[in-house]
C-alpha cells in the first residue's frame, strides 16, 4: 500500500466508504442556489456515519476548488475524487494526486488546444476553468438541458474531435472528457487501495451517465429520484426525493442498515 499521509496517517481504516457525486446529488446544478437546510441535514448524517466508522468522499467531475468548497460546506476532511477521476485531492495536506500517465496529460493538452478553436468566439459554450487533468465543455444549451439534448451536443463535439484517445460522457452541467481508461471509478479504486477498505464495503451515490462506472464498481449503488433512467436501472436503492433531499434519504437508508 502507498505511504500514509494526511488523513490516512491519523485515522483507522474505515469500515466503509461512500462515494457521492455533487451535481444533481448535493446540488440542483449550475446557477441554482444551494438548499442549505438540506445540506445541513447531509452534514448531520455524515457525522452520524463517521461515528459508526463510515466515511463519505466526494466523487465529481468538477474541478478541485469547487469540490474543496463543497467539502468545507459539509465539514469533510477525507480525500476526494475530482476532474472525473483524473485527480485525487487530500484537503488535509493540499496534495493533488494526478492519476494520469504523462502521455495522457499530453493528449489532454493537445485536445484542449483543439477545443479552444471550437468554443469561445461565436460559440455559447466554454471550457470549464480550473481543470488540469481533464476537460469539460459547459455553458448555455448544456447546463440544465435534457439528457438527450446534452448527448446530442456531445456527439457533435465528438465528430469534430476525431483521432483523440479520450472518453466522453456528460452530466446535468457539462460534457466531460478524460483520457481513455479514466473515470470516477479510477479515483474510487485509488482511494480504496489507499485506505485498505474492503471492496464489499463501498457505496456510490450518483445521478448521471458519468456516474455509471463508479456505480457499477461500488458494492451498493444508490441514486436520488432525479437520476437518469440508465442510472436508476443499476441502482439497488432509489430515493423518493430528488437531489439534496434525496441524498439525505439515501444516507438515512445506509444508517438504517448499519444499526
Amino acid at each position: 500500500m502507498p505511504r500514509k499521509c494526511g488523513w490516512w496517517r491519523n485515522n483507522p481504516v474505515p469500515k466503509a466508504i461512500i462515494f457521492c457525486d455533487i451535481d444533481g446529488c448535493l446540488n440542483d446544478g449550475k446557477h441554482i442556489g444551494f438548499d442549505l437546510d438540506a445540506l445541513a441535514e447531509v452534514r448531520q448524517r455524515i457525522r452520524a456515519l463517521t461515528d459508526r466508522g463510515v466515511i463519505l468522499s466526494l466523487c465529481t467531475g468538477r474541478p478541485q476548488p469547487y469540490a474543496e468548497a463543497m467539502a468545507q460546506v459539509l465539514d469533510l476532511h477525507t480525500p476526494f475524487v475530482c476532474e472525473y477521476g483524473a485527480m485525487v485531492f487530500d484537503p488535509e495536506t493540499d496534495e493533488a494526486i494526478s492519476l494520469l500517465a504523462p502521455d495522457d496529460r499530453a493528449e489532454i493538452a493537445r485536445l484542449r488546444q483543439h477545443l479552444q478553436t471550437l468554443v469561445g468566439d461565436g460559440n455559447k459554450h466554454v471550457l470549464e476553468p480550473g481543470k488540469d487533468f481533464a476537460l469539460s465543455i459547459t455553458g448555455p444549451g448544456i447546463v440544465g438541458a435534457e439528457n438527450a439534448a446534452i448527448e446530442a451536443q456531445m456527439k457533435a463535439y465528438q465528430a469534430k474531435c476525431d483521432g483523440f484517445n479520450v472518453i466522453w460522457t456528460y452530466s446535468i452541467s457539462a460534457i466531460d472528457i478524460a483520457p481513455e481508461g479514466i473515470s470516477k471509478q479510477t479515483g474510487a479504486a485509488y482511494l480504496l487501495d489507499r485506505y485498505g477498505i474492503d471492496p464489499s464495503a463501498t457505496y456510490a451515490i450518483g445521478d448521471s451517465i458519468g456516474d455509471i462506472p463508479v456505480l457499477f464498481f461500488a458494492h451498493h449503488a444508490l441514486c436520488p429520484a432525479n437520476a437518469a433512467p440508465k442510472v436508476r436501472e443499476i441502482c439497488g436503492f432509489t430515493a423518493k426525493h430528488p437531489t439534496t433531499r434525496g441524498v439525505v434519504e439515501i444516507l438515512d437508508h445506509i444508517l438504517s442498515k448499519l444499526a
